[in-house]
């Protein structure tokens, strides 16, 4: 591996993943595999449910009712660390514990779980020399660790329970075709291209990280070649080639995406979309809060008070509820369809309730939302 272009890949891994990743440190490296996981435990007792956990936990639903949690605790020079991963079927009422990680090790953190149907999972773990991908294939009753073509990996990402790509810190990329068990090389991508998206086999995304105009790239034919899409700079201005641009890219559902350029010293991203491979970028002003996409045109903005909607791609928007509950703080938005939808908040502490991150869900498209149990050690 070339050392000059694995060290700088290797620096704005860390820099990305910071933003996604608890660090979990303990002493030692101890995991538990497929014999020690083989049958899901309660969480707790549900005669008083817990409404709210002082740990970072991260979600994953398939369904109204059926969903993924992985809660991630820090440990210090002298306490464990500890992650576990629940899984729930009737809509956050009862979370039964897969698998548990204690007594765990120095430096590592996770990646959100990627689940990709009710049955099938993938766990990325993230260390300081090497990094440990996990797989289960049976609703988390099993979980089996995966050979890794390297050991710096800085993304995974599947389309389904068979396809992946594997993308390294010194730029290699990867392909598997049977869930992670197998892994053949494909062409590198450009040489500042970062943060993979794939949507399809045959459609990836990346952005751009080097100097000059803001840009990201994308692959129509599975990688085999890539294409820079320049992004167009706001109507009546043009992008300063002396500032300091940070992009990303996000997916949307089924088609479209939308590109973000945040230039340093502006309080707020530029937003744009794009519905044709990158040929053509239209800007959108989203509403300053949480925005999460039900479909390419059906978008949801989340507040700590009120919750928008656009149906236009984000072009327009429209308030459709103003008083959201008062425990709704710095919410993530995770929509099923126009009904049905789960968000995680951070729920502030009175006199009667303890603060710390909670749990809730609408049936009704938003103008109602109920607190649903955490996630928790019994």
């Amino acid at each position: 591996m070339d050392t000059e272009r694995s060290l700088p890949r290797r620096t704005r891994a860390t820099a990305l993943i910071a933003l996604a990743a608890i660090s979990i440190v303990g002493a030692g490296l101890a995991f538990l595999y497929s014999a020690q996981s083989s049958k899901p435990q309660p969480a707790s007792a549900s005669d008083n449910p817990l409404l709210v956990t002082r740990d970072f936990v991260t979600y994953s639903f398939m369904s109204p009712t059926e969903g993924w949690a992985m809660d991630m605790t820090s440990g210090t020079a002298f306490t464990a660390s500890r992650l576990t991963i629940f899984r729930t079927v009737d809509r956050g009422r009862r979370w039964e514990k897969q698998l548990s990680l204690s007594d765990a090790f120095f430096g590592y953190g996770a990646l959100p779980l990627q689940a990709v149907d009710q049955a099938h999972c993938f766990m990325l773990l993230r260390g300081p020399s090497k990094e440990l991908l996990f797989r289960t294939a049976d609703r988390g009753a099993h979980w089996d660790q995966l050979a890794v073509p390297d050991p710096n990996v800085e993304v995974v990402t599947f389309t389904d329970k068979d396809y992946g790509w594997l993308l390294t810190s010194g730029n290699d990329l990867y392909v598997t075709r049977d869930a992670g068990s197998s892994w053949q090389p494909l062409p590198a991508p450009p040489q500042d291209a970062s943060a993979l998206r794939l949507r399809l086999p045959t459609e990836a995304w990346m952005t751009g990280v080097d100097s000059g105009p803001p840009h990201v790239y994308s692959s129509s034919d599975g990688g085999q070649r890539w294409h820079r899409h320049d992004l167009p700079s706001p109507a009546g201005g043009s992008w300063d080639p002396n500032s300091y641009f940070q992009s990303s890219v996000e997916l949307l559902p089924h088609a479209g995406v939308v590109a973000h350029v945040l230039r340093d010293g502006d309080p707020a991203p530029f937003t744009l979309t794009s519905f044709d491979g990158g040929g053509t970028w239209r800007y959108v002003r989203p509403p300053s809060a949480a925005v999460a996409y039900q479909d390419a045109s059906e978008w949801w903005a989340m507040g700590s008070t009120s919750l928008y909607k656009s149906s236009d791609g984000g072009q327009t928007w429209t308030e459709v509820n103003s008083t959201l509950p008062d425990w709704m703080y710095r919410p993530n938005l995770y929509i099923l369809d126009p009904e049905h939808a789960w968000v995680s908040v951070s729920v502030p502490a009175s006199l009667t309730a303890p603060g710390g991150n909670g749990l809730a869900f609408t049936d009704d498209g938003g103008l109602h939302w109920t607190r649903a149990q955490v996630p928790h050690e019994s």
